[in-house]
């Protein structure tokens, strides 16, 4: 890009540009150390497998369009006209945008000329790729909401689409994103559905300025959303389209930013994003002759509940996030401000960019629920697990309508086999975390309890209908006798029941790490200002949600068939002892020690346009060095140091048992609760809830 060059006014989005700020020579040096720590992180293909990619999808066209010329002489179609007749593959996704990493699936669309039809292509055309040689674990996704072929073609994944377009031939250099009121004007909604992938994609590239900048802030975002367990669409967090998108919008408002500022620019806008106020690259375009349903609240009223709208430029536009539920916009909104902090320390040298990719530790929480998916046969087993996947959220959202969980989040890395499944062929395992309010107010009643030395207040907690509807949205698949799903409650102590030894050294690797980078720690790991000793242990990683003893194992297990007729309990042991109770907090508390993280942080106040840097109020719209050397951040305290070196420490949180606080003036609290978990009427296991007493409070604390 020429500095001087003028921006297209196409580019600027619906907003036009916030800053034609021109990068300095920091900022190129920073991009330097970025893309180093991308290169260290060896996710990227070499010249040869790329090779190998464009090779895959060359013979792929040559197959596709000899069924076609096929097809074409079963329509009696004169030989000059049929050998004549060609489809195109287009590609689109992370693939076409060129972000994609080694060994990554690659997004395709067969588009057909009108006398091809969707049952030939998955009826005669899958049967031509059966038998190739060169095709392995084919198998059809019909009732996809986008109905795909899935294959491996060549030793690369390929997902296939079809459409049929109202040509009789399909030229090389046919454009998807033209003449869309003549393209879509006799298309089914399935075929709209298809194309809309490619027109998403090649809007996404042309409404950026800088490419090759966007391409790089892109590789970096999809690497940290991956590592911190949000990068999924079809378990209700962001997809490929929608991080993309994000991206693209602040290249649009920032078009000279380089990948490092637009990576800085990312994280500080989307942190404190307005949801549920929409992102777009442009306005919504309506066509009234073709009548497709738009995203407009206005006008539809489901669309008034999506949470975090992020919008396709492509008409018609659609909502990439409209699976997004309250939990996973918790986790994501979390996860942005803890970037933000790595990102910050970055751009001030206090730390690396690698910290940025630091892979996210799920296993902080004390329960789970997991889904066990067990099958003999490969085939049947993978066309469950894509079912079992797509349904998740189903689960997620179901637990969340439940007024004592406060917060329900899906792993999305699926485990396989673990050391007690030795009889079964293909195992699948998603374990979903469960953070139960803690609120004093949901503790129903009272009752004594004689195993303890006070009274216990009580709750039950019933989650059969939560279950229940998540098990008839699966019922359909379980159609051989070999399938099984199980939904189990497992505490976090009996985790090594359920995951393989060399998957639970893993998991212990990023507790430790987690503990030494301070990225990923929980509240109740603090502990009188300072961070607990660190341990390999997993049980170390303290959890921020309530703690729940089982006196046995719920069990909902649904083989084929007979889903309601085959929960079994089976007895755990190694029962968890009762948390200590908090220390009420006196009305000023005073903590013991101060300087959570070791470091200074500004004083420091954002909102939706401004930053207030040490009482100087910057323009987030102009000003983009905001950070000076002088400064460093801290993830747990706000502290600020006036004229005369004191330090003042701010901390706004809820007070719980990893705080001492210097008070004797309260007595100690401390309630539990049973909780009772059902998976059908004759299934009545008991549960123990320990519910803490908590209240939000501010804690000051100074020191010279």
């Amino acid at each position: 890009m020429n500095v001087g060059e003028e921006i297209p006014a196409r580019c600027l989005g619906e907003t036009g540009a916030l800053s034609f700020k021109k990068p300095t020579e920091q900022d190129f040096r920073d991009t330097q150390e970025l893309e180093a720590s991308l290169a260290q992180l060896n996710i990227f293909e070499t010249q040869e497998e790329i090779s190998q990619r464009r090779e895959a999808l060359v013979r792929l066209q040559e197959i596709s369009n000899a069924w076609i010329r096929q097809k074409a002489l079963e329509q009696n179609l004169p030989a000059h006209v049929a050998n004549s007749t060609t489809g195109k593959i287009f590609t689109f996704g992370s693939y076409r945008l060129g972000v994609n990493f080694r060994g990554a699936d690659i997004d395709s669309l067969l588009v057909v000329p009108r006398f091809i039809t969707r049952e030939e292509f998955f009826g005669d055309f899958q049967t031509v790729l059966a038998e190739n040689s060169n095709v392995e674990d084919l198998h059809a996704v019909v009732d996809a909401f986008v109905p795909v072929l899935k294959m491996k073609f060549m030793g690369v994944e390929i997902d296939l689409l079809f459409a049929q377009i109202d040509q009789m031939s399909i030229p090389e250099n046919f454009s998807l994103c033209e003449n869309t009121e003549v393209l879509m004007r006799n298309m089914d909604e399935r075929d709209v559905r298809s194309i809309n992938g490619v027109r998403v994609t090649e809007d996404i590239l042309n409404l950026v300025y800088n490419k090759n900048s966007f391409k790089v802030a892109l590789k970096v975002i999809r690497i940290w959303a991956k590592r911190r367990n949000v990068y999924s669409n079809a378990l209700g967090f962001l997809g490929g389209v929608s991080w993309a998108i994000l991206v693209s919008r602040i290249c649009q408002l920032y078009p000279y930013a380089t990948p490092s500022m637009i990576v800085y620019l990312f994280f500080t806008i989307f942190s404190q994003w307005p949801w549920p106020k929409p992102v777009r690259l442009r306005e919504c375009e309506y066509i009234a002759s073709l009548c497709l349903p738009v995203w407009d609240p206005r006008l539809n009223p489901s669309d008034q509940y999506h949470l975090m709208p992020i919008l396709t430029p492509s008409y018609p536009s659609q909502n990439s996030t409209y699976n997004v539920q309250r939990s996973n916009r918790i986790i994501i909104e979390r996860e942005l401000k803890q970037g933000l902090n790595v990102v910050r320390a970055s751009m001030m040298h206090k730390g690396s960019w690698s910290n940025l990719f630091e892979a996210a530790f799920f296993f902080q929480y004390r329960h789970y629920v997991v889904v066990i998916v067990v099958g003999n046969t490969k085939h049947t087993f993978i066309e469950l697990c894509g079912l079992v996947e797509s349904r998740l959220r189903v689960l997620v959202s179901n637990f969340e309508v439940n007024r004592y969980v406060k917060m329900a989040h899906v792993n999305c890395h699926a485990y396989g086999k673990g050391p007690n499944d030795d009889d079964a062929n293909f195992v699948r395992k998603w374990f979903i975390g469960m953070e139960f309010d803690r609120n004093t107010n949901s503790l129903t009643s009272t009752v004594h309890n004689p195993n303890v030395s006070s009274d216990k207040a009580t709750l039950n907690v019933d989650l059969s209908e939560n279950i229940s509807s998540f098990e008839k949205s699966i019922e359909r698949g379980l159609s051989s006798e070999d399938l099984s799903v199980t939904v189990k409650y497992v505490k976090k102590s009996q985790l090594a029941q359920f995951i393989s030894a060399e998957d639970m050294d893993e998991i212990k690797r990023q507790a430790a790490s987690a503990a030494l980078s301070n990225v990923n720690i929980p509240t109740e790991s603090l502990k009188s200002g300072r961070l607990l000793p660190n341990s390999n242990t997993l049980n170390s990683i303290s959890s921020p949600a309530s703690s729940i003893e089982l006196s046995g194992s719920e069990e909902f297990s649904s083989p084929a068939n007979s889903l309601h007729n085959s929960i079994s309990t089976s007895s755990l042991t190694n029962m968890a002892t009762v948390n200590s109770s908090p220390k009420c907090p006196p009305s000023s508390p005073k903590l013991i020690s101060s300087g959570v993280c070791g470091a200074v942080a500004p004083d420091i106040q954002l909102n939706e346009s401004s930053l207030t840097l040490d009482n100087h109020k910057y323009d987030l719209m102009k000003d983009t060095h905001l950070l000076s050397s002088d400064h460093s951040l801290c993830n747990n305290t706000l502290n600020t140091v006036d004229s005369t070196g004191k330090l003042t420490s701010k901390r706004v949180g809820l007070v719980d048992s990893s705080l001492e606080l210097s008070s004797d003036s309260h007595p100690n609290s401390r309630s539990n609760a049973d909780s009772q978990l059902h998976g059908s009427e004759d299934f009545r296991k008991r549960a123990r809830i320990s519910s803490e007493n908590s209240r939000p409070v501010v804690f000051t604390s100074s020191a010279q």
